[in-house]
């Protein structure tokens, strides 16, 4: 099962990552996750939310350039060796891009990869649990 992650497109300039927040808590929308990737012109933040159909629509509206996406939210334990048993496991796959959600006990990780739905299968083969959307 895939986990739906927003992207928005965002200029590399002052208060371009406040927008962002002030329309998602504007509309209720929590983030429980977020990477933010940037070159010259402008950055790639990515948001993993309790409301992504909302959360995309919500900055839209307000102007803003936003896309959703099928990632894996995949746990694994907070232990030495546990993300390279991950790797082995999906060792086939292009990893496009990976972050972590939370760590706690366990770590929780986001990972994109063209053909998830192959890769997780290869995840849960390979003992690993993957999360829904609800569950981060």
């Amino acid at each position: 099962m895939a986990v739906k992650q927003v992207t928005v497109f965002i200029g590399n300039k002052e208060g371009r990552i406040e927008k962002v927040t002030e329309v998602l808590k504007k509309n209720s929308i929590n983030i429980s996750s977020l990477s933010l990737a940037e070159s010259v012109d402008f950055g790639l933040l990515r948001l993993i939310v309790s409301d992504p159909e909302k959360a995309k629509d919500s900055l839209k509206a307000e102007g803003l350039s936003a896309r959703l996406s099928d990632v894996i939210a995949v746990e694994i334990s907070n232990a030495p060796g546990s993300l390279h048993e991950l790797l082995t496991a999906l060792k086939d796959f292009n990893i496009e891009y990976m972050y972590v959600l939370s760590v706690k006990e366990t770590a929780s990780m986001i990972v994109k990869i063209k053909d998830w739905e192959s890769a997780e299968k290869v995840i849960l083969q390979s003992g690993f649990k993957v999360l829904a959307q609800n569950e981060i």
